[in-house]
């Protein structure tokens, strides 16, 4: 892959980047610019209009045209784009100001300049802050792309990469190396990764329409042979005429009167026991004249 390629090889595959944007770009929305206009812009407006040679600082709408290339060029994130028009022209000029002033002074330090544009803008991350880089000085600084990321650091090798400074340090790094060798630009190596990445990359095939059987849904009607025969209960089908009910309703009330009827008369319990006369005059103690002692004394002696 990126080790092994010649100079020739290299060419070819640049020369292929038009018809290949051309080939996957998709019909834009009504206002929007086309992917081949906003890749114009990306590659040869904003470098003329923004590089450090001109000493301006970009605005908030062509901070948001960048971005919107950056999404459909590569993968689409939802929400970013709000997250980025939400900068103002003051802030995005303050934080370029910095950032650009301390790479000047300290060019090495790459995760410095990321995070002197990364921190004070919303939505603008390592990756995006790479690309306000590259725009800045695109004679030495690649854009953190999936697709420069994968064919330099892993062969070509589908990865998730996390989008940290660090990560950007590592292909900064093997970015020098690679176009020292190959005597090319930052643009011209980014537009190759992507031409070699994506014409190696499966193609996704549109699933096939569903083409309607004509069959009715659900399962078919089983024919009268198959069915089973109820044998007939005798009962009507659905709820008794309200007349019927009526009487129904009638003869339920009597028969719970009657019911109470004769829980009255019949006494719930044990019945109680009845005592005979033997009984009775065995409870009831006699009533005697007991002697006094004092007679009883007078009686023995």
């Amino acid at each position: 892959m990126a080790g092994t390629i010649d100079a020739k090889a290299f060419k070819d595959a640049l020369q292929r980047y038009p018809a290949l944007l051309k080939s996957i770009a998709k019909p834009p929305k009504e206002g929007q610019l086309s992917l081949e206009e906003l890749d114009t812009f990306r590659y040869t407006g904003a470098p003329i209009a923004y590089s450090s040679k001109t000493g301006r600082t970009m605005d908030s709408k062509d901070l948001q045209k960048l971005v919107e290339w950056k999404l459909r060029h590569g993968i689409f994130r939802p929400g970013l784009s709000k997250k980025v028009a939400s900068n103002s022209d003051k802030t995005i000029a303050a934080a370029s100001k910095e950032a650009f002033t301390y790479y000047a002074e300290k060019p090495s330090d790459i995760t410095g300049v990321l995070d002197k544009l990364s921190k004070p803008l919303m939505g603008i991350g390592p990756a995006t802050a790479s690309l306000l880089l590259a725009v800045h000085d695109p004679s030495n600084v690649v854009f953190f792309s999936d697709e420069l990321y994968r064919w330099l650091l892993h062969d070509g090798k589908k990865v998730s990469p996390k989008y940290t400074a660090k990560e950007f340090e590592e292909l900064f790094s093997k970015a020098k190396s690679f176009m020292s060798r190959i005597k090319c630009t930052p643009i011209e190596l980014e537009k190759a990764a992507f031409v070699i990445i994506k014409e190696n990359d499966p193609v996704k095939e549109p699933k096939p329409e569903k083409v309607p059987s004509g069959l009715p849904r659900g399962r078919p009607r089983k024919p009268d042979s198959e069915k089973k025969v109820k044998p007939p209960s005798g009962r009507g089908r659905g709820r008794p005429p309200k007349a019927a009910a009526g009487e129904q309703k009638a003869a339920a009330g009597e028969e719970k009167a009657a019911e109470a009827g004769a829980g009255e008369a019949k006494k719930r319990g044990r019945k109680p026991k009845v005592k005979d006369d033997a009984d009775v005059n065995a409870e009831e103690p006699e009533e005697t004249t007991a002697t006094p002692a004092r007679k009883k004394r007078k009686f023995f002696s």
